[in-house]
């Protein structure tokens, strides 16, 4: 008896019967049919079959607009009952046409997106980019469908993809464009995820969006996994960046620097709108050296330089004799805000992002207490004991650091060796070797974490030593050393992260070449996992949006598993 109430309502809303469809729909409540089949197989068979006729016919304003009415009538009938029962949504929808008081279209689409059990909020017809982007912000949107009708208004979808980026929801949902004046062409141009022809089109690719994200990992998830060298469902983004989330999030430098809250809102707003998979906890070198007594300035809006050494080389071991246990600098000054950024970052991401706290590691660190002076390095021969003492000591240093930073919820070590990676082999066997291995080994096993090694420059002649010194861990290393010769060198030992150029390419390059050049990257060290995309050093302050956005488009685009080898999808 049920089954020909349910024919009655499909048939229904194929001929547009409105005036009569609530009836049908309490008819077939009646007979008891549960709310959620006549909804399904009656009302929402109907619009699907009204629209694969119209797929070959062609489409009639009059019938459509009957049938869509005919299919809101009768789902609104069922409200009452459906709310008594559980069901559960594919996903939430928002849709909105930019341009022209169009009405009809959005309708056909959210009855049809309805029917086939995605929650559709419409933002409304001729309204702008920002009230569609913010309506998808305000009810938790998963996915996003435009339609344009007029081909002067196209750059409205692009800055429909920038509004969201601006409100740091642009890697939780997925867009689609449609319309007489969209193409596969220009969804590709302005950033969209797919073009539709059609609302069954639509339909089907939100089905596929959706048992995507069913197998999608959180950016966490993400990298962690590249650190145990397996693949994660696609390459991890991991943009080291200080003065560009000063930037984008509108602060000036010095107060990046100065207040754990602001830093790790900065990089944390900044992870969201460009989609990365972390966010690093990092500000600059003289905040490691100034609580230990030496001096610095701090500009309003550049990076803070050290002015006066901690350990003048010239008096080492008396200026050495001076330093206090280092447990003593944790809770003073700006080393103290700076700690508590991690505690911040965590409470705003959770598990969501992977936290990095960032150290310098024991020889870098040791430099920096001199001040980078060269004369420091002659203590590599002139009093190799004392080197090593003062090493010792910043271990122990970096360590209590790495210990807050974990207490307070990081995930990964980040450890700042660059000068360390510049020595020779044999400088570095006997200096740096003993202290990375003590000073990583001990934060693996007893703060069970892992260690990302920082070596920026042409560093290859000491890279071999890194699975070495850390296992289990990864080092990032500059557009210098070649990718493939390090990938076959250590890439089965330890995770590699890099090494895009961040001058010539990601400030002065353009989206197009960003874009090809993280293919190849991918691809040369993103086999079998293992491998973080991100700039050989830090993203230049000024890097344009366009080249940043190039750079998430890429890890979905060539870096989903598995990477299909020597091909552009």
């Amino acid at each position: 008896m049920s089954r020909k109430e349910l024919e009655k309502v499909k048939l229904a809303v194929i001929e547009g019967d409105y005036e009569n469809i609530v009836t049908y729909c309490q008819a077939a409540l009646d007979s008891g049919e549960e709310p959620r089949q006549i909804l399904t197989g009656g009302l929402a068979e109907g619009m699907s079959e009204l629209s694969r006729k119209f797929g070959s016919m062609g489409m009639y304003l009059d019938t459509v607009l009957w049938s869509t009415t005919a299919f809101t009538f009768g789902s609104m009938a069922l409200q009452d009952a459906l709310s008594t029962t559980e069901h559960k949504t594919k996903g939430k929808v928002v849709i909105g046409v930019p341009d022209g008081p169009w009405t009809i279209g959005p309708g056909v689409v959210a009855a049809i997106l309805s029917a086939e059990g995605y929650e559709v909020i419409n933002a409304g017809s001729d309204v702008g980019p920002l009230a569609i982007a913010q309506k998808a912000k305000e009810v938790g949107a998963d996915f996003v469908a435009t339609g344009l009708y007029l081909s002067y208004r196209i750059h409205m979808l692009e800055e429909l993809e920038q509004e969201l980026s601006k409100l740091g929801i642009r890697q939780k949902v997925r867009t689609i464009i449609s319309g007489p004046s969209t193409s596969r062409e220009i969804a590709d141009r302005v950033g969209s995820d797919a073009y539709c022809q059609n609302a069954m089109e639509i339909v089907e690719t939100l089905d596929r969006f959706t048992e995507e994200r069913e197998n999608e990992m959180t950016g966490k998830q993400r990298v962690m996994a590249a650190l145990d060298l397996k693949e994660p469902d696609r390459v991890p983004l991991v943009p080291f960046a200080m003065t560009f989330c000063a930037r984008q999030y509108g602060i000036p430098f010095s107060e990046y620097v100065s207040n754990g809250k602001l830093l790790a809102e900065a990089e944390v707003s900044t992870a969201r709108r460009f989609g990365w998979d972390a966010v690093i906890a990092s500000c600059d070198t003289a905040v490691f050296a100034e609580v230990l007594g030496g001096k610095s300035v701090i500009p309003h809006d550049d990076v803070p330089r050290i002015t006066e050494a901690v350990i003048n080389p010239t008096s080492a071991a008396v200026d050495f004799k001076k330093l206090k246990d280092p447990s003593a600098y944790l809770s003073v000054g700006r080393l103290a805000e700076y700690l508590s950024s991690v505690k911040h970052m965590k409470q705003l991401v959770g598990d969501e992002l992977a936290v990095i706290g960032w150290t310098e590691g024991p020889f870098q660190g040791a430099m920096l207490m001199m001040n980078a002076d060269p004369q420091a390095i002659f203590l590599m021969r002139q009093d190799k004991a004392l080197l090593h003492e003062i090493m010792e000591w910043y271990g122990e240093y970096a360590f209590q650091c790495a210990k807050v930073f974990v207490d307070n919820g990081a995930d990964i070590i980040g450890s700042g060796e660059s000068a360390a990676y510049y020595l020779s082999p044999e400088g570095f066997e006997e200096f740096v070797l003993p202290h990375e291995q003590k000073l990583y080994h001990r934060i693996n096993e007893e703060l069970d974490t892992k260690v990302l090694i920082h070596s920026c420059g042409y560093v290859p002649q000491c890279l071999k030593y890194s699975p070495q010194v850390n296992p289990k861990g990864a080092i990032q290393f500059d557009y210098q050393v070649p990718l493939k010769w390090a990938k076959d060198l250590v890439g089965k030992e330890i995770t590699l992260m890099g090494n895009l150029d961040c001058n010539r390419l990601l400030h002065l390059g353009t989206p197009q070449e960003v874009e090809e050049s993280c293919r190849r990257a991918i691809l040369a060290a993103g086999q079998g996992g293992g491998f973080l995309l991100s700039g050989g050093c830090e993203i230049p302050r000024d890097m344009p949006y366009a080249n940043m956005q190039a750079m998430q488009k890429a890890c979905v685009k060539y870096g989903t598993y598995p990477l299909i080898k020597d091909s552009k999808r």
